[in-house]
C-alpha cells in the first residue's frame, strides 16, 4: 500500500511531512528517512528499535527524575516516557512547527504537567540547557543526517548532566567521521569507555556515557530496575538489553 500524505508544512528549515501507511504514522523531513513513527492502534509499542534502545538509561540510572530529550521529532519518545515513567521531560528542538504536528498526529500532550518544551538552536552561543539532568537523550538529525554540534554546545550540554547522570546518543554508523567526532567531544566530559548497544539489522548504535567507568554491578542493578518497570517500558528495555556489548575487558558468556 502506498503511503498517504496526511499533512505537509514548510518552515524556514524545509519541509515537514506526515505520512500514513498501513496504520503507521511517520514524520519525514522532505526525504525518504522517517524521523518519527507510531501506530495509534498500538500506542504502548515503540516503532523504532533505536527508540527502544534509548529507554536503557532509565534502567541504568538509580533515579531518573529529570530527563532531557534533545531532538523532539514527532514527540513519540516524549509521549512514551511521560506515559510510562514518572520522570519530568525537558524536550528541546530547533523547529517550533513540530509542536502542532506532534499533538495532531503523534498524540503528544503539549500541556502535560511534566513536559517542558523548548525550541532553540543548541549551536547558538546564547542557548543554555537546563541544569542537573539525570539523563540526557540526544537524537539530533536533519534531512542531511546526523547534526554536528560545535565543541562549546557539547560543553554546555554535558555540563547540564548531573555528576551521577547519564548521556545517551543515537548514532548512525554510516557516518563514521561524525561518530568519531561526537565520541571525542563527549570523552572530554565523560569516561571514554561508553556502554554500547548496536541495534540489530540497522546502522543505529546507542552509546551511553557517564563520568565513571561502567562496572558489572551497574548492569546487575539495571536488570533489577528493569524487571520492576511498568510493562511497556520493561518490554522495550528488555529487548534493547540484548543489544548491549560486553564491557571492556570482559567476554560475553
Amino acid at each position: 500500500m502506498k503511503a498517504r500524505l496526511v499533512e505537509r508544512l514548510v518552515d524556514e528549515f524545509g519541509p515537514l511531512e506526515v505520512y500514513e501507511q498501513s496504520g503507521e504514522i511517520a514524520l519525514h523531513f522532505g526525504n525518504q528517512t522517517a524521523q518519527s513513527a507510531w501506530r495509534p492502534d498500538m500506542p504502548e509499542q515503540l516503532c523504532f528499535a533505536y527508540y527502544r534502545g534509548l529507554t536503557l538509561p532509565l534502567a541504568l540510572h538509580s533515579n531518573p527524575d529529570h530527563i532531557g530529550l534533545f531532538g523532539l521529532g514527532g514527540g513519540v519518545m516524549a509521549k512514551f516516557l511521560l506515559e510510562h515513567s514518572e520522570s519530568s521531560i525537558h524536550a528541546v528542538d530547533l523547529r517550533p512547527a513540530l509542536a502542532p504536528l506532534a499533538e495532531r498526529h503523534f498524540g503528544l500532550d503539549l500541556d502535560h504537567p511534566r513536559l517542558d518544551l523548548q525550541f532553540a538552536d543548541l549551536c547558538a552561543a546564547a542557548w543554555q540547557p537546563p541544569e542537573r539532568l539525570d539523563v540526557a537523550l540526544v537524537d539530533l538529525f536533519d534531512e542531511s543526517g546526523m547534526t554536528r554540534l560545535p565543541d562549546d554546545a557539547v560543553d554546555r550540554l554535558a555540563g547540564a548532566v548531573a555528576p551521577d547522570g547519564l548521556l545517551a546518543v543515537n548514532l548512525w554508523r554510516s557516518s563514521m567521521p561524525a561518530v568519531v567526532e561526537i565520541h571525542r567531544q563527549l570523552s572530554a566530559h565523560f569516561h571514554p569507555d561508553a556502554l554500547v548497544a548496536h541495534v540489530p539489522d540497522r546502522l543505529n548504535t546507542l552509546m551511553i556515557y557517564r563520568r565513571d567507568a561502567w562496572r558489572p554491578e551497574d548492569l546487575e542493578a539495571g536488570v533489577k530496575r528493569l524487571t520492576a518497570a511498568p510493562r511497556p517500558l520493561r518490554r522495550a528495555q528488555g529487548e534493547a538489553w540484548q543489544w548491549l556489548q560486553p564491557l571492556r575487558g570482559q567476554r560475553r558468556r
